[in-house]
């Protein structure tokens, strides 16, 4: 197995748009970016817990213990509902943040949306978009 490497990038939301309160939503211009890579073990180098690292809005409030940050109890909750116990060996996420904490722009939602897809990814589970969703209301 060999070095894997995937970027992950959720868009700030809105939903609070006058008449159209919870109804009529928006993307805008603000993300939430991942960059993950997973290496292998080697004899070299025994296999290492999940490592986070954290730039941007809201770094010094986010958790970086992997089973206490959001994105990354939402991805390990996807990972077990299908049958995948923890997270692979020397996993490393950066994750670089646009988006206000408490502002109305969806900061809790993108990091929702993106441990879906990350749980999606690292388990190389190819889920149907309609699933993703399922698992993003669940939670």
């Amino acid at each position: 197995m060999s070095l894997r490497t995937f970027t992950i990038r959720v868009p700030a939301t809105s939903a609070n748009i006058g008449p159209g309160f919870d109804v009529v939503g928006l993307s805008l211009s603000l993300h939430l970016t991942l960059t993950v890579s997973v290496t292998p073990p080697s004899a070299d180098s025994p296999a290492a817990p999940p490592a986070i690292t954290y730039a941007g809005e809201g770094a010094d409030e986010v958790p970086l213990d992997a089973y206490k940050n959001l994105t990354t109890r939402v991805a390990l909750y996807v990972l077990r509902c299908h049958g995948i116990a923890k997270f692979p060996a020397n996993l490393k996420i950066h994750a670089e943040n646009e988006i206000p904490f408490g502002r109305g722009l969806g900061s809790s939602g993108a990091a929702v949306i993106a441990g879906v897809l990350l749980g999606n990814e690292l388990g190389e589970l190819n889920l149907p978009v309609e699933r993703m969703l399922d698992f993003a209301l669940m939670v």
